[in-house]
């Protein structure tokens, strides 16, 4: 009798690990280099499910941005609650200046649920040395 018990505990477990693990496959979660990141933007250019999200702050932002990116401070006070609103399913691509920022949103969205988020490592430093399009400031 115990021994079927414990089969019957330990069946339980596998399925629900097996099942986590599953589901934890089905998140894309990447830093990804400078490259990589303009490769993402291309692939993504037209997709209606797919967004562009600058974490620096407005004066960051207005200094030059990567076009069609939409603006949530990391450090406003409705942060968190912005992020809550936006669509767990679509793509999220995610800048700062360095990486920092947006790598640790990448986190926090990850905990909340999203399903496919990229984090552009070196941020808008290592984009502008590159050489890659900004939108100049007005």
């Amino acid at each position: 009798m115990r021994l079927q018990t414990f089969s019957t505990y330990f069946a339980f477990f596998i399925l629900l690990f097996t099942g986590a693990v599953a589901q934890a496959d089905d998140v894309i979660s990447k830093n990804v280099d400078i490259h990589v990141f303009s490769d993402l933007l291309a692939e993504h250019a037209d997709d209606e499910n797919s967004q562009i999200i600058d974490v620096r702050t407005l004066p960051e932002f207005h200094a030059g941005h990567i076009a069609d990116a939409h603006l949530i401070d990391f450090y406003g006070k409705d942060f968190v609650q912005k992020l809550k609103q936006l669509d767990k399913d679509k793509t999220y691509l995610l800048y700062c200046r360095s990486g920092n920022r947006s790598g640790k949103t990448l986190k926090v969205m990850k905990k909340l649920g999203f399903k496919s988020a990229y984090n552009m490592q070196g941020g808008m430093k290592a984009w502008t040395r590159a050489n890659y399009p900004v939108v100049a400031p007005k």
